[in-house]
């Protein structure tokens, strides 16, 4: 009896933890919700991994896509700590998922799969695929945003405008450079949205990648995004950068809130040292490069317009006429500056080296 007893002992010993991994590994999910929620406001979802044993590797989150909803993968490492449960020991990882709701209403986050694996003494690991429960919350549209496409709701939000130079006198083939950032605490930085750059004739506008950065301090997470767009001066007149709006809820006042970026007006005067050659005909397939990239400037620049209002300036380019096109997408792609027809030799390398 002894010694069938001894043999079952170590058949169990050897095959029995990467059973229990198996059946023992837990997912629990928590929404973080306090008080009322707004359209554009953070909210924390945290999934913990429960594990009788240890963690090998990094789990892997297989998101939904909910119209309407922003959800990020978690930033940084997660918060590590242990529980008893029936008995059992477990090593937990905390995630914490940011969630922004762009529409008002009943807001559902369904189910979704988390993998990972789990290891026991020198057992091999053993992969976990495991759901999460479907949770929910109710998101409110603040008062008079009814107009607006999209919201962001925060606490202390900042928005920056720096120019260098300064817009002024300046020659055909100048450059200034314009900053745009904004930043505030519980947005992550892909929440912001890109400025929406317009198309002034006689001025090339060349945005450079966006600057995204995400800060945890004491368990407070700053998101800052960056954007930059480089205006260069083509020709010779008198050119106006049409003012621009943006507004946002803030939480603590409960009050729209706008920041305005005033209208600049310069004037641009002939370089001798640049002349301006005359417009090539293009050939066909140059014509038909130059239609595709601007074909995916338009779809780049969808989106972020419902963001921003021109502030009551509908005019941009040479004073007294000019267009606009739309805003952009969540996040600029950095593009190669195409090579424009009148555009001196200068001026190209100029957009390509800054751009």
């Amino acid at each position: 009896m002894n010694f069938f007893a001894l043999i079952l002992g170590v058949l169990f010993w050897v095959g029995g933890p990467t059973g229990w991994a198996q059946d023992l590994a837990k997912v629990r999910t928590t929404l973080k919700v306090k008080e009322k929620v707004w359209v554009g406001q953070r909210v924390t979802l945290i999934i913990e991994l429960l594990s009788p044993g240890y963690f090998a590797g990094s789990p892997a989150f297989d998101l939904p896509s909910v119209p309407g909803i922003l959800i990020l993968q978690p930033d940084g490492r997660p918060v590590l700590g242990s529980e008893m449960i029936d008995h059992t020991s477990y090593t937990i990882q905390r995630h914490e998922l940011a969630v922004l709701s762009q529409r008002a209403g009943h807001i559902k986050i369904p189910s979704f799969s988390v993998r990972f694996s789990t290891r026991q003494g020198a057992a091999s690991p053993v992969e976990q695929r495991l759901q999460t429960d479907a949770v929910s919350f109710d998101a409110n549209l603040p008062p008079g945003a009814e107009a607006l496409a999209t919201l962001i709701s925060a606490r202390d939000l900042t928005a920056t405008e720096k120019w260098r130079p300064e817009p002024g006198a300046a020659k055909a083939g100048d450059a200034f450079t314009r900053t745009i950032t904004f930043s505030a605490s519980d947005v992550p930085a892909m929440a912001f949205p890109p400025f929406p750059p317009k198309e002034i004739p006689g001025l090339g506008v060349y945005p450079k990648a966006p600057m995204l950065l995400d800060q945890n301090e004491r368990g407070v997470t700053r998101g800052e995004r960056r954007d930059s767009l480089i205006y260069i001066c083509q020709r010779p007149g008198q050119f106006k950068i049409p003012a621009a709006r943006f507004t946002w809820w803030d939480l603590d006042h409960h009050q729209l809130r706008t920041v305005d970026f005033p209208a600049r007006t310069f004037e641009v005067a002939a370089n001798p040292a640049l002349p301006i050659p005359p417009v090539a005909v293009s050939s066909a397939p140059d014509r038909n490069l130059r239609a595709q990239i601007r074909g995916l400037e338009s779809l780049l620049f969808l989106s972020a317009s419902s963001r921003f209002s021109d502030g009551g300036q509908d005019d941009a380019g040479p004073v007294g006429g000019g267009h606009s096109v739309s805003g952009a997408r969540s996040t600029w792609c950095p593009l190669t500056p195409p090579v424009r027809p009148g555009l001196g030799l200068k001026e190209q390398a100029t957009a390509r080296r800054m751009g």
